[in-house]
C-alpha cells in the first residue's frame, strides 16, 4: 500500500525521468477526486520534431483508498504518441469490470504502426508501471524501426 506522501514522491520521480529526456510540460498535480480517490493525469512533449507536432507522453493514474492514507493503484493508462513517425503505443488497466466481463482481462494495450489505423483496437497486455512505460517508450522514441504490433495477440 502506498501514502499520499509516497504518491507525491511517486509523481515527481515519473516527471523528473520526463524532465531529464527532455521533455517539457506543466507541472503535474496530485488530485483528490469526490469519490475519495486520488490521481494525475499529464502530457510531456518530448523534443524533437515540431512538424507535425512533437512526440508526446501521456501519463495517467488513478489510486484508491483501502484505509486513512493508505492507497493502492486501480487504473493507469500511458500512451506514447509520436507525430513525426505516425504511431502509437500504449498500455491500459481502466474500466476493470468491463474488460473482465467481455474479454476476460483487466489489462490491455493499443500499437498502431499508422496513426487512427490499428489493426486490432485492444491486444492482450500485462500489469506494468510508469516506469516501465517511460523506459519501453523512450527505447522507441525516434527510431525508424516496426513498433511490433503484428507479434502482439489480439483480443479485440
Amino acid at each position: 500500500m502506498t501514502t499520499l506522501y509516497e504518491l507525491r514522491g511517486h509523481l515527481g520521480t515519473l516527471a523528473a525521468i520526463l524532465w531529464n529526456y527532455g521533455a517539457t510540460f506543466a507541472v503535474p498535480t496530485l488530485d483528490r477526486y469526490d469519490s475519495g480517490e486520488v490521481g494525475f493525469s499529464f502530457s510531456a512533449d518530448l523534443p524533437g520534431s515540431e512538424t507535425p507536432k512533437p512526440a508526446v507522453i501521456k501519463l495517467a493514474e488513478i489510486w484508491a483508498p483501502e484505509r486513512p492514507d493508505d492507497f493502492s493503484r486501480r487504473e493507469y493508462e500511458y500512451d506514447f504518441i509520436e507525430y513525426p513517425l505516425d504511431r502509437r503505443r500504449a498500455f491500459h488497466g481502466h474500466d476493470p469490470d468491463y474488460f473482465a466481463r467481455e474479454f476476460g482481462v483487466l489489462v490491455h494495450e493499443h500499437c498502431e504502426e499508422h496513426l487512427g489505423s490499428p489493426a486490432c483496437d485492444h491486444y492482450y497486455g500485462l500489469p506494468i508501471s510508469g516506469f516501465e512505460a517511460i523506459r519501453q517508450f523512450a527505447s522507441l522514441w525516434g527510431q525508424s524501426t516496426q513498433l511490433g504490433c503484428a507479434r502482439l495477440r489480439c483480443i479485440s
